[in-house]
């Protein structure tokens, strides 16, 4: 009896590409884990570090403990006791734990988010916590940073074959004036198909 492998598996995930806004950086360093965060803030998604799940059993300052016993409820409350304790062991074990923890409230629901630079690539450590998330249930979502020339918003990619199939892309409107002479004019807004 052989023993399966991952690439007889599909694996596949849900990417976001968000565009980078243009701005001298100074430094990139955790920018794409700054910018997805505040972006997904402005999304009404409460957001706590994924690496940091531990830390409800860790000695750190009460604010940042208070915090994760939040989460902690959370978690035990939609997905019951077991997750939590899966969720510390991937955390403290695998090192493979998507940046982001992310809770809805409206919509009561979960996603875990891996963030990323438009040319970075997730290490087999991530792909396999990827794996053991969606397995036990979990949503998991890959956000990438990207340049402002990239089209595609959210694509599904089979993490294995590396396939992609585009869900949505960026497009623009163009509009027909007819009054007077007539003429096209393109429209600035941003749309989705």
């Amino acid at each position: 009896m052989k023993q399966s492998t991952l690439l007889e598996f599909g694996l596949k995930v849900i990417t976001v590409y968000v565009p980078m806004r243009k701005y001298p950086y100074k430094s990139r360093h955790g920018l794409a884990e700054l910018q997805l965060r505040k972006r997904l803030e402005k999304q009404g998604w409460q957001v706590w570090r994924g690496g940091f799940v531990h830390a409800i059993a860790a000695d750190v300052y009460p604010a940042v403990k208070k915090r994760y016993l939040q989460l902690a409820e959370l978690i035990m409350e939609i997905y019951g006791e077991r997750s939590l304790d899966f969720l510390c062991y991937l955390c403290a074990v695998h090192h493979g734990m998507p940046d982001l923890v992310c809770y809805h409230p409206t919509l009561q629901q979960f996603k875990f988010v891996e963030c990323k630079f438009g040319h970075e690539q997730l290490s087999s450590r991530q792909v396999m916590t990827i794996k053991r998330l969606q397995d036990s249930g979990f949503n998991v979502e890959v956000h990438k940073l990207v340049e402002e020339c990239t089209k595609t918003r959210k694509a599904e990619v089979n993490l294995v074959t590396k396939e992609k199939k585009i869900l949505e892309k960026e497009m623009k409107l163009t509009q027909f004036v007819y009054k007077g002479k007539p003429h096209i004019r393109r429209i600035e807004t941003k749309i989705f198909d």
